[in-house]
């Protein structure tokens, strides 16, 4: 992630120019994103894989002051400021001159409160409609809709695993390992297997998918808050 001291990133244009120069892939188009407010570029360094994303200043530390605070992103917003919260504190500052990255993890280190709770109120709030949806749709043979809907449910359920063991969602690629890596419970990484594993017809998978799923909201739900 790069910060920008001023209003606005690169353009586009701009930045194309040095994933071209650095990218080992050669693309005959470098990969290079804007779209509301992602600003995003993907290139191969030394056989390595880098996604940045550029954010101006102001933007970004409005992002953690909303986590801070445990608001939620407006419905206008692409990027999930969870998320990049998480890559944010979890990673390395290259560089900081002013500390401004610094002081920012340091009033990130204690977790905060409001995000526990909002997480926790917005599966029990959706909880009961997800399961129906997915019974509904299982009894339908609705299969696309049906894994629309439990990704969705399993995304919002997982954010509040994540946060209720204080940890900030690291989003939703390499979820497993993140699992592992976070130290979350034995029986929340067996139901989030239970989810992919195969086996049997689709009817019979999505029974399972919908119990190790219900299992999952019931402990975001036994969790107490602390």
């Amino acid at each position: 992630m790069l910060v920008w001291d001023g209003p606005d990133v690169p353009t586009a244009a701009q930045r194309a120019l040095l994933v071209a120069r650095f990218d080992e892939q050669e693309r005959s188009q470098p990969f290079v994103v804007d779209y509301h407010d992602i600003h995003l570029e993907r290139f191969v360094i030394a056989g390595q894989e880098y996604n940045l994303a550029h954010l101006p200043l102001a933007v970004w530390q409005a992002m953690i002051q909303a986590i801070l605070d445990g608001q939620r992103a407006g419905s206008e917003r692409v990027l999930d400021p969870l998320v990049a919260t998480g890559g944010f504190y979890y990673g390395e500052l290259v560089l900081d001159r002013r500390s401004v990255g610094q002081q920012c993890k340091a009033r990130l280190g204690t977790f905060p409160a409001a995000v526990k709770q909002e997480c926790r109120r917005v599966v029990l709030a959706r909880r009961q409609a997800y399961l129906t949806d997915l019974q509904t749709l299982a009894a339908r043979e609705d299969w696309f809709k049906f894994h629309c809907i439990l990704v969705e449910a399993v995304r919002l359920t997982a954010r509040a695993l994540f946060s209720l063991y204080e940890v900030y969602y690291p989003g939703d690629k390499w979820l497993r390992q993140a699992i592992i890596r976070f130290g979350l419970e034995a029986e929340i990484l067996a139901r989030f297997d239970r989810l992919w594993a195969a086996g049997g017809n689709a009817a019979e998978n999505a029974v399972e998918q919908i119990a190790a799923l219900r299992g999952l909201m019931d402990q975001v739900e036994e969790h107490k808050l602390g």
